[in-house]
C-alpha cells in the first residue's frame, strides 16, 4: 500500500469510528507542503464541532504513525451547494431545491426546482409546477441550490 492509500485508509477508519461518511478526500504529498483535505458528512448534517472532532482524531493518527513530517489538514462539510452524485444522495435530499444539468437526446439542458421524488433510475424535479423526469444516467452535474 502506498502512502496516499495508507492515509486514505486512516481517513476512512477515523470516519467509521466517529460515525461520519467521507464525502470526498484528497492527499497531496509535496514534502513540507503536503496537504490532506477531507469533506465529511452525516445524515443529520455536519457542525463545526464535528469537523473539529474529526480533525483532532485524524491529526492524532497521522502524528502517531509519523507518515508525514509536516502537513496541512483541512476538514469541512460538503457545503450548502453540495454536489449530488448518487441515487442515495438524491433520495436523502428529496424536497430540497436543486439544479440539475442533464443530457436530453444530445442536447444539454438545465432545470432548477424542487427535487420531488427519486426512484431506482429516475428523479423528478418540479420547476414552477411542471414536473421534469430525468434519468440518473443522463445527469452531467447536480447540486443543491439553497
Amino acid at each position: 500500500m502506498d502512502l496516499q492509500d495508507e492515509i486514505k485508509s486512516m481517513i476512512s477508519d477515523v470516519a467509521d469510528k466517529l460515525g461520519y461518511i467521507v464525502y470526498e478526500s484528497s492527499v497531496l504529498l509535496k514534502g513540507e507542503n503536503s496537504q490532506v483535505v477531507v469533506k465529511i458528512d452525516h445524515e443529520k448534517g455536519i457542525s463545526l464541532d464535528d469537523c473539529e472532532a474529526f480533525s483532532r482524531d485524524l491529526t492524532e493518527r497521522l502524528d502517531s504513525e509519523e507518515l508525514m513530517i509536516n502537513y496541512k489538514l483541512e476538514v469541512s462539510s460538503p457545503g450548502l451547494k453540495r454536489k449530488l452524485r448518487t441515487g442515495e444522495e438524491f433520495a436523502r435530499f428529496t424536497g430540497a431545491p436543486v439544479k440539475v444539468v442533464y443530457d436530453d437526446q444530445g442536447t444539454r439542458k438545465t432545470v432548477k426546482g424542487t427535487l420531488e421524488s427519486v426512484s431506482d433510475n429516475l428523479i423528478t424535479v418540479s420547476d414552477d409546477g411542471k414536473d421534469v423526469d430525468i434519468a440518473l444516467h443522463t445527469i452531467a452535474k447536480a447540486n443543491l441550490e439553497y
